[in-house]
Order: structure tokens, then C-alpha cells, then sequence
């Protein structure tokens, strides 16, 4: 399951798709009901799965990799009196923050932690360079905080990057279709047969899709031809 985020983001990209090609049978509504009755702790990490995903997913199709998303600053206290908050180099891109999201493994890495994890690494950077290099005499305290730029704030990307609530059960049912697999400590193999039905794949334990074998074109289940639809 290493490479579980890598291929996260790629399925991200065709959510979409499958959202529109993919009828609404019976299935897709017991599916709501059996995943709305999972525990809490599986609902909170299969968003934050999503939220990953979403997150991903609109940085590549958006953002240039270059953008700057925000800054470490970091102040020092000496002889009882904190300085000001100082600007430190280099920035945080997009490229750095994708970075992030694609780092966690098997454990979903949302876009508010990656905030938290580079003040993290700034604060032990800055705290070995002052404190145990002694590069600035007298200073007895480090602290360093992350600061977005304020076209990537969480308050002003999508709700589906940040916010938990917004993340939808047709939401978490596009995002486990599009897995080749069941996704890290999936522990319901009662949503297997009827994922199946709606396109999950072969790594699942389901029937290849038309998709999945050599030469065959995909199958619209509405009865038109392939194209017609978005």
C-alpha cells in the first residue's frame, strides 16, 4: 500500500468522469445507507482520504507547480523580550505542498497538516541552528509559524480541501470506485458486491471491466455509445 497516494492522485483526476457515466441502480443507494452506518472513525478517515485526493487533484489541474503557497516566520526571544516575526527562505510552494500530501503513506495527509508539518520542521530547524549552533548569542527561545499566502488560505479553496463536512457519501463512493484496490486498513467487505456493480475494478475482487481488457472499449451502462456522455 506504499504507493496507495501516488495512485490516490491519479484516480482523483477521473472522479469526475465516473460521476457521469455512472448510473444510479439500486446499488448506489444501499451503498449510501451501509456507508452512512460505518463507524465514525472510518467516516472521518475516508474524508480525509477524499479531502487528500481533492486537494491533489486540484493543485495539478490549477496551480503552477512554482506558485508560492506561504511562508515560515519565526521570532527569538532573548533576554526576555521577544523579536518581531521575521520572514524565512526559501518559500513553500505547490510543489512542496503536493510533496506533502504524497508523503504520508498509508496515513491521509490533508492540506491544513501540511500546514502544521512545515511549522513543525521550521521550528526544529531554526531551534537547531539558534539555540544549539549558538549562531545568535543569548537567545533562549525559538518559535516559527506557518503563514499562507492569501490565495491558498483554507478558508478560500474549495470546502472539499479543508472541510470534513462537505465531503458527501456519492463522494466517498466515486472515490472508492476509482481505487484499483481497497484503500489502507479497509475493514468492510460487505460494500465489495455492490462497488462491483457501479465499476470498481479487478483489484477489488470484482469481474474485469470492459475498460480493463485488451482491445474492448468502454461500456456505457445507459445503452449509448461511448463519448455520448461527459
Amino acid at each position: 500500500m506504499g504507493r496507495f497516494l501516488e495512485t490516490l492522485a491519479v484516480a482523483a483526476v477521473v472522479v469526475l468522469a465516473l460521476s457521469c457515466s455512472i448510473v444510479d441502480p439500486g446499488d448506489r443507494e444501499e451503498l449510501r445507507r451501509r456507508i452512512a452506518m460505518l463507524p465514525p472513525d472510518t467516516l472521518s478517515t475516508w474524508a480525509k482520504w477524499n479531502m487528500n485526493a481533492n486537494a491533489v487533484k486540484w493543485l495539478r489541474m490549477y496551480k503552477d507547480p512554482n506558485d508560492q503557497v506561504g511562508k515560515l516566520q519565526c521570532r527569538l526571544k532573548a533576554g526576555g523580550t521577544w523579536s518581531g516575526w521575521n520572514d524565512q527562505e526559501p518559500t513553500y510552494t505547490v510543489a512542496d505542498l503536493l510533496d506533502c500530501l504524497l508523503s504520508g503513506g498509508d496515513i491521509p495527509v490533508t492540506y491544513t497538516m501540511c500546514a502544521d508539518l512545515f511549522q513543525g520542521v521550521g521550528d526544529a530547524a531554526m531551534k537547531s541552528k539558534i539555540l544549539h549552533e549558538q549562531q545568535v548569542p543569548g537567545v533562549t527561545h525559538v518559535e516559527c509559524r506557518f503563514v499562507w499566502d492569501f490565495r491558498y488560505e483554507p478558508e478560500k479553496v474549495p470546502s472539499n480541501l479543508t472541510n470534513p463536512r462537505s465531503i458527501t457519501l456519492d463522494e466517498l463512493i466515486d472515490w472508492l470506485i476509482s481505487l484499483p484496490a481497497p484503500p489502507p486498513g479497509f475493514a468492510s467487505p460487505q460494500l465489495v458486491p455492490l462497488l462491483c456493480p457501479l465499476g470498481a475494478g479487478p483489484g477489488w475482487g470484482c469481474p474485469p471491466r470492459p475498460t480493463d481488457l485488451p482491445g474492448e472499449q468502454p461500456t456505457d451502462p445507459t445503452g449509448g455509445e461511448p463519448g455520448d456522455h461527459p
